[in-house]
């Protein structure tokens, strides 16, 4: 899930991330997945670790992340 410039992801463990959704080489969003632990740009194959750093170019920048909180059925997403 995408949010004002977060995607929101759901680790097989269960946990929640949270990283800003563009990739820092053009701007395209990234995909989560899920299998992979990882996040990856369907550009140019960037991929990133499921806390946002550059594990695979052509990105050379890690993507923001955030910090999560469940409590109850609220999910918060902060800096």
């Amino acid at each position: 899930m995408v949010h004002q410039g977060v995607i929101i992801a759901r680790t097989l463990a269960g946990a929640f991330i949270a990283v800003s959704a563009s990739c820092t080489h053009q701007g395209t969003n990234v995909y989560y997945y899920s299998n992979g632990n990882k996040f990856v740009c369907p550009n140019h194959g960037a991929q990133f670790s499921n806390t946002g750093n550059v594990t695979q170019g052509p990105a050379n920048s890690n993507l923001k992340q955030y910090k999560t909180a469940l409590t109850g059925n609220t999910l918060r997403i902060y800096s």
